[in-house]
């Protein structure tokens, strides 16, 4: 166990001992049996053999370079397992799924340089005793699971809260036993090795964006090409047509992608194709949301390229280093005379640099305070019909008393597709592809939910609450019913939970609006 013990900290061994023992409880069973030989030829096709190679020979690369700078070693051996098994798999399947362009991206390292992370890890670094953990691991998934279970069902709302406070707590617990062991032992958690696992996840994803890049490009173009239809000749053709198009740009691609029925699917031609693309082209062009910015953010790119090259070429003129010793910041400065001039010249770069950089952010925040200006004006019943809808959610939906269903969604949610109409209507062209992706889930969510109730957008201002509470009992009356469902009331049980999530993510990603 001592030797265990110097690789892992007790609550990681406590989720192995419980993880070994579900394998050997589930593994046994038919189903699990089933579901593995199902899963291991999936797992094994050519294709995913290739890209595992691929990823592992990457990684392999990017570890041997931290290693050579120093910044990385086997003492991290642990937790960059832990990382590809926990991070970087799941991020695969991620990428496949919603990668379409640059946000997704960017996206993706906020989230890994938000503060929370350093939470968890400072919390996270200290642990209870081998007992305790064994203890505590299950009683905490216990908890999670309850808690979930809970919050399904109005009539447990009082559970939901216990089992809340509970999880409460235990974050407390965690962060005092932390802060405590912080007071009695600072040298053990400030440290240069303490410093490298904390920053070795985000190294890691940096380094190996090129490959969830190439993953969710490949993904995108391998959903084009099956939908390319004609001989074989001109798919040949069509396929090529696709790829200059696009190149290497993910934007692009998943802009055909979305568009497949007006580009693709219509076409049996290569020239068919090629006219497709042109109109796809000029529609793109017309994106002012999605090119807006390009210039903005080209220059400041270009300025923080300039800004690393003159510090570079300032090191390297002023010092007899190695390109190790240059990225270990290991040197020492020797000052000729032909160092001196390229002295002067890459300060100059430098000042000069920095200069533009920060211009390139003040036009960068002036062309985006236009741009959401105009938005705001173009999106305006629109935001305030959503911030009314969000103002009025409730966790769970009334649909036992159709007059509160009434005031809370029924009459926001026509108002609501109404307004995503119109946008979509006059307006799209405003709209970055992101920005129109969460308006077009929100507007197909209100279409159906506002379906789901049976009436009509034309005949809803019709109806007073007494009516709609006459014509709503009316359809739970008639609808099909078994001993535990009503068929018209799940279903809009179910929608309204769709259609609220999307009127979450509408108020999230158009927040810098209101």
């Amino acid at each position: 166990m001592g030797v265990i013990q110097e690789f892992f900290n007790n609550r990681e061994i406590a989720i192995g001992i419980w993880v070994i023992i579900g394998l050997a409880v589930i593994l046994p069973t038919k189903p699990a049996r089933q579901f593995i030989k199902t899963a291991i030829p999936i797992l094994f096709c050519k294709k995913f053999v290739i890209f595992y190679i691929v990823f592992l020979s990457f990684l392999g690369l990017v570890l041997f370079a931290l290693n050579w700078a120093g910044l990385w070693d086997l003492t991290l051996l642990k937790d960059t397992v832990f990382w590809v098994l926990f991070v970087e798999l799941p991020l695969f399947a991620k990428a496949i799924e919603k990668a379409d362009g640059g946000r997704f991206f960017s996206k993706l390292i906020r989230e890994n340089v938000a503060i929370v992370v350093a939470i968890e890890f400072f919390v996270g670094f200290w642990t209870f005793s081998l007992i305790t953990e064994i203890i505590l691991i299950p009683l905490t998934v216990l908890i999670s699971v309850l808690q979930v279970l809970a919050g399904q069902d109005k009539k447990h709302r009082s559970v939901k809260r216990f089992f809340d406070g509970l999880l409460v707590l235990w974050g407390i617990i965690l962060l005092i036993n932390a802060i405590y062991s912080l007071i009695h032992a600072p040298n053990q958690f400030l440290s240069f090795d303490t410093l490298k696992s904390l920053l070795l996840p985000l190294v890691l994803l940096v380094f190996n964006l090129p490959v969830v890049y190439g993953l969710a490009l490949y993904n995108t173009y391998e959903q084009i090409f099956i939908r390319i239809k004609g001989s074989k000749s001109e798919q040949k053709k069509m396929k090529w047509q696709v790829i200059r198009f696009s190149g290497i740009n993910l934007s692009k691609v998943s802009a055909i992608r979305k568009s497949l029925p007006n580009t693709i699917v219509c076409c049996r031609t290569s020239n068919d194709l090629q006219i497709n693309l042109k109109k796809l082209a000029r529609r793109l062009d017309l994106q002012i949301g999605e090119n807006y910015m390009k210039r903005s953010r080209y220059y400041v790119l270009a300025c923080i390229a300039g800004l690393i090259l003159s510090f570079i070429g300032l090191i390297g003129a002023n010092s007899d280093v190695s390109l190790k010793d240059l990225v270990t910041l290991n040197f020492v400065f020797d000052i000729p005379r032909i160092k001196e001039i390229l002295t002067n010249i890459f300060s100059t770069m430098i000042v000069f640099s920095a200069t533009l950089f920060f211009f390139a952010i003040g036009f960068a925040k002036k062309q985006r305070e236009d741009v959401s200006q105009i938005k705001k004006y173009a999106l305006y019943e629109l935001l305030l019909s959503v911030k009314m809808q969000h103002s009025q959610l409730v966790d769970y939906p009334p649909i036992d008393e159709p007059a509160d269903l009434f005031c809370a969604y029924v009459h926001n949610v026509y108002e609501v597709r109404a307004a995503c109409d119109k946008v979509l209507a006059a307006y799209e062209n405003l709209l970055t592809t992101w920005e129109q992706e969460t308006l077009k889930n929100l507007q197909h969510s209100a279409m159906v939910l506002s379906e789901d109730f049976g009436i009509s957008a034309e005949n809803f201002r019709e109806y007073s609450a007494t009516q709609f509470c006459n014509f709503y009992d009316e359809k739970v009356r008639t609808a099909p019913q078994n001993e535990k469902i009503n068929v018209f009331t799940h279903k809009i049980k179910t929608d309204i939970e769709k259609y609220s999530k999307h009127i979450e993510q509408f108020c999230e990603d158009f927040k810098h609006y209101y």
